[in-house]
Formats: C-alpha cells, sequence, structure tokens
C-alpha cells in the first residue's frame, strides 16, 4: 500500500525505511539503457571523485522517486506536459544536477 495515496503499490522510494531517505542533494539524469552496475558503479565513482559522504548525499532518480506502478497504470492518462512538470519541479527544488554518460561518440 502506498504510504502517500493508500492505492496499492508504491515507489520504491515510499517502500525504503525512513533513515535511508532524506531531502534531495542531487537530481540524477541518467538513461534506462544502463545496467546495474553501471549505474551503481558511477555513483559511487562520482561520490569518491566529489568526497561526498553516501550517507548525506541523497539523490532524486526518476525510477525510484516516481510510482512507476502509477505511470505505467494511468499512462495514458498522464500528459507529456505534467511529466515534465514532476521533473521540472524537482529539478528546482534540488537546485543540482548530477549527469550520468557511459559512452560518448561523434556528438
Amino acid at each position: 500500500i502506498c504510504p502517500r495515496d493508500g492505492k496499492l503499490d508504491c515507489s520504491i522510494l515510499d517502500a525504503v525505511e525512513g533513515q535511508h531517505r532524506g531531502r534531495a542533494t542531487h537530481f540524477v539524469s541518467w538513461c534506462w539503457d544502463y545496467t546495474l552496475d553501471e549505474f551503481t558503479g558511477s555513483i559511487l565513482s562520482w561520490l569518491r571523485r566529489e568526497n561526498l559522504c553516501p550517507d548525506d548525499t541523497f539523490l532524486w532518480v526518476c525510477f525510484f522517486c516516481n510510482n512507476q506502478y502509477r505511470i505505467k497504470d494511468e499512462g495514458s492518462q498522464i500528459a507529456p506536459q505534467e511529466l515534465r512538470s514532476i521533473f521540472e519541479h524537482s529539478l528546482k527544488q534540488v537546485g543540482q544536477m548530477v549527469i550520468m554518460l557511459n559512452d560518448f561518440f561523434d556528438p
């Protein structure tokens, strides 16, 4: 049950215990094509390079924060402009963006 709306299914963020959640410090722009190893490896490398403490760094990642069940089930009812608005609002609230790129060929 989703704690935000009481409906069946929830986002991954809603299922995570409170001590592992916090106000997002960085918005992550990434590609759904990345493997879990690529994703976690990139984040860990970035944390080390920037000398950030993982316990104090909270990432806003669409896959974890958006309720994918709701988007899938209500996909035909959610206008692209509404999804855009969700991302814009989140990015403005967070204020910092991390862009994840794994390969870059011939821009």
